[in-house]
């Protein structure tokens, strides 16, 4: 995964400890950071970020929480990003830019311009995220693209308003709070994220748009873009910690190497360099979530061949005796 800006990992800190009551040291340092020491001028990896999330996040107790941490993003911690967006033409040439350049953004997830007839679509596809931080991170970006497009109208003295908003997941109780916060009608379980918007609305000529200074700030983002591209070195044992992070259902090779912003053929080149098949990188994940599942004896195997994402115990058994040499049953007993 390409590196991103620190500021959204620092706003998320913040947000816990000032509000939440959550001491993100242990878990700053486990990953090789100091609090003390977090420069905003900074980058770090997207699956990095991802992996302190994972552990950070599920500590809270609040259905709000992506919602929070979505309304902290400001607009200064995008950067020259918003300074292009400011620049734009019209507003759909600022979408058009947002949509090139998302990996100066925070998001988790690919965005696309979908046009129509009378409306437009920006639509955002979520990355396979871990079940625990899910919901946080949709509703994070979700609420965060929006917070960025508000404060630019604010500057700019803007109306743009989305007429529909979808989500992808079931109604929660507190639904009424995006409706508010979106200003439009919020579809749930809807395949994906979407914002709808008006095409008149979207034709408007920006008040900030200068060409010249528009074309400077292309040239710092392309910049932006080459500098934050990760060397893929060591590629195997970042896909085997991003895998670690799910249960029962595991994302595909494509999905993984899209999750990386890594084309599939470069991703399973780089890992045949390394010697790490990806099939391989996920069978042993798997045999190392099983051996420490067996070692919990509450857990039947039908139970651990569910979480490793196996439809019938029987080729979850086989899977372990290819890996292992002996079955669950004989390893639990001490056998193997």
């Amino acid at each position: 995964m390409s590196a991103r800006s620190i500021l959204a990992l620092i706003y998320t800190i913040d947000l816990l400890e000032t509000e939440k009551g959550i001491d993100c040291r242990p878990a700053l340092a486990r990953h090789g950071l100091d609090r003390d020491k977090l420069d905003p001028n900074s980058e770090i990896g997207r699956d990095r970020e991802l992996l302190i999330f994972t552990e950070l996040l599920p500590q809270v107790d609040d259905p709000l929480l992506g919602f929070e941490m979505g309304s902290r993003f400001g607009f200064a911690g995008y950067g020259q990003l918003a300074m292009l967006l400011m620049t734009s033409e019209t507003a759909f040439q600022g979408f058009q830019f947002g949509v090139k350049y998302q990996a100066l953004t925070y998001l988790y997830g690919e965005i696309a311009l979908v046009p129509g007839e009378q409306t437009t679509a920006l639509e955002l596809y979520p990355i396979p995220l871990p079940q625990e931080v899910s919901r946080i991170l949709i509703d994070r970006d979700m609420v965060g693209t929006f917070k960025l497009v508000n404060d630019i109208q604010t500057q700019l003295n803007l109306d743009l308003k989305p007429v529909e908003v979808w989500m992808p997941y079931p109604r929660p109780p507190h639904a009424a709070v995006f409706e508010d916060y979106f200003g439009c009608p919020v579809r749930y379980e809807q395949p994906h994220c979407r914002a709808v918007i008006r095409n008149q609305d979207l034709a408007l000529r920006m008040p900030g748009y200068n060409r010249m200074a528009q074309d400077m700030y292309r040239e710092q983002c392309d910049a932006m873009l080459a500098r934050r591209e990760q060397p893929t070195e060591h590629l195997a044992s970042r896909v085997a910690a991003y895998l670690t992070l799910f249960v029962r259902t595991f994302p595909t090779a494509e999905q993984v190497a899209q999750a990386f912003g890594i084309p599939e053929r470069s991703f399973r080149r780089q890992l045949g360099k390394e010697e790490r098949p990806f099939q391989g990188i996920l069978d042993q994940v798997r045999e190392e979530k099983a051996k420490r599942y067996l070692a919990d004896s509450e857990r039947s195997v039908a139970q651990i061949a569910e979480l490793l994402g196996y439809s019938e115990s029987a080729a979850f058994v086989r899977a372990f005796e290819r890996w292992t040499g002996v079955t669950p049953a004989k390893h639990r007993k001490g056998d193997g």
